[in-house]
């Protein structure tokens, strides 16, 4: 968590990926993060695995560029939507993914701000 936010701060380019469905997206995230949801149980099938559309709109959300720095993150610490979509970010090619373990919770519990 103290890493993510010191990217931010440092205005790092980073992109985030909240991967909690939508109703919990809209009641708090990580400013400047997008949300693309995932299962908590990877299935390693797409169309079981991904809550938010298809692959290509994934990709469109991570961009081109197959070495960006991606953090993923979801809930809590033992929630696993974020590796879900940390396997399919390396799946698909990319090559500079990571995992913010703790979530949206360890975050507002360091006293960080969030959007909504």
């Amino acid at each position: 968590v103290d890493e993510v936010k010191k990217m931010l701060d440092n205005k790092e380019a980073v992109k985030l990926v909240d991967t909690m469905p939508a109703s919990a997206y809209k009641n708090g995230f990580i400013p400047t993060a997008a949300n693309f949801a995932f299962e908590a149980k990877y299935a390693g099938d797409w169309e079981k695995d991904s809550l938010s559309g298809s692959q290509a709109k994934f990709k469109e959300l991570l961009g081109n560029d197959l070495n960006a720095k991606i953090v993923f993150y979801c809930g809590f610490n033992l929630c696993a939507r974020s590796d879900n979509g940390a396997l399919w970010a390396k799946k698909l090619g990319y090559t500079n993914v990571y995992r913010m373990p703790g979530g949206i919770n360890a975050w507002k519990d360091a006293g960080f701000d969030i959007a909504k």
